[in-house]
């Protein structure tokens, strides 16, 4: 009931904070009669003694909803709420507890409105508004998510079958054996992949495997909390199935969810504004600068970084990833904590040049580039007779600090 009520309290403090403010322009178009407002909303509200509140609204076509707030880090956090829905010119108003929650239906986003039925203004205003959901592309690989080199990791890979899709999922050795093995067929509905996982004949246990809320990766779990100790009978040592799970493949043109024909605004649409960052970018030279996009997760880690060509333009393609988390990888294996010798090992260099600070290393096949403080080199790394880097002086053990990703516009 307390959190219950301040997020009530969070609604009635919009018209009081909006009371001296310059109003916020929203279209005022109908959505009563729009075709598409129905749908999957999702984003993060502010919280005051939390990491974040996660939103999620399901308006369904039969006028139900489906309302689900989570206090991040909060136990017993969860809150459901379920009922009829209205829409009444472009403000759709849910039940929770009795109490009217209203929301502005924009342009692929539901705008969370105070008790005037009025945005809020002030400067967190962004974050209170939930957005539309696309569609989720299951295929590609998983994994939980640790930053700990070396740590315990689970693995989730999804491809299609016919009309279904095969999930596998497998776990790094403890004690020399392999902890978790499950294979099965998957069915896709609702934007939601089920299987069963039952080994009784005449007994069906769903797993579900859906979106993760930051669109990231998918989170894996049953809907009936009992039935969570079949997802366990697949591993050993108490580990179980369930869990959140990154998408962490790198190709030359994709880093998880993203690739390179997105712009920088279907990439901030996808994911809560909570977990992006703008910042400024500078270049080697003075009158070189950026606009870098920092990704997070939803526990503040920073994953990796996306710049477009030029400035002031969210509508361009992405043009440059760096790669900051050694969660995600190339399917040989490379990421941020592998060393020169991984890399040569792995693929052939195209070409190597010297920077002030570093030595650059290109990879065609990926559409990459690594670098290597000249620190961690032998001396006489550069060859002055030939004018190149001397390969034999750069130790295989030495390790790569940047890893970059270059997408060229077609």
């Amino acid at each position: 009931m307390k959190k219950l009520l301040y997020l009530l309290a969070i609604i009635s403090l919009f018209s009081a904070c909006n009371s001296n403010k310059k109003r916020t322009t929203i279209d005022e178009h109908s959505a009563e009669n729009a075709l598409d407002y129905e749908g999957v909303y999702k984003g993060t509200y502010p919280c005051a003694d939390c990491s974040g509140i996660e939103a999620s609204l399901t308006l369904n076509t039969d006028k139900t909803f489906v309302y689900e707030i989570l206090y991040m880090g909060e136990k017993d956090g969860r809150f459901v709420y379920k009922g009829h829905y209205t829409v009444n010119k472009n403000i759709a108003t849910i039940q929770v507890d009795g109490r009217p929650v209203h929301f502005f239906v924009g342009e692929s986003a539901l705008i969370l409105l105070g008790e005037d039925l009025k945005p809020n203004t002030g400067e967190l205003a962004h974050y209170y508004q939930l957005k539309k959901q696309r569609t989720f592309h299951y295929e590609g690989e998983y994994e939980t998510f640790n930053e700990e080199k070396g740590g315990y990791t689970q693995t989730l890979s999804i491809h299609p079958k016919g009309a279904d899709y095969e999930v596998i999922f497998s776990a790094s050795k403890v004690k020399e054996r392999e902890n978790c093995r499950f294979s099965g067929i998957a069915n896709l509905k609702k934007d939601t992949l089920w299987v069963n996982i039952s080994n009784e004949a005449d007994k069906e246990v769903r797993m579900y495997i859906a979106p993760s809320h930051d669109n990231l990766g998918v989170e894996v779990f049953t809907s009936n909390f009992d039935e969570r100790f079949y997802m366990m009978r697949y591993c050993g040592g108490g580990s179980s199935l369930a869990g959140k799970y990154l998408k962490n493949r790198i190709t030359a043109n994709s880093i998880g969810v993203f690739n390179a024909q997105q712009t920088i605004a279907e990439v901030l649409h996808t994911l809560p504004d909570t977990q992006t960052q703008k910042k400024e970018g500078k270049g080697e030279f003075a009158e070189d600068q950026y606009d870098d996009y920092e990704i997070y997760t939803r526990n503040n880690q920073l994953l990796f970084t996306l710049t477009p060509k030029d400035t002031g333009d969210i509508y361009q393609k992405i043009n440059r990833v760096w790669i900051n988390s050694p969660s995600f990888r190339t399917e040989k294996g490379i990421n941020t904590s592998s060393t020169y010798g991984d890399l040569k090992k792995a693929y052939t260099i195209s070409n190597i040049v010297p920077t002030r600070e570093h030595i650059v290393f290109e990879v065609e096949e990926l559409n990459a580039s690594f670098s290597i403080a000249k620190s961690k080199l032998k001396k006489g790394w550069w060859d002055d007779q030939a004018k190149k880097v001397n390969e034999h002086k750069i130790p295989t053990n030495a390790p790569i600090d940047h890893f970059i990703l270059w997408w060229k516009e077609e």
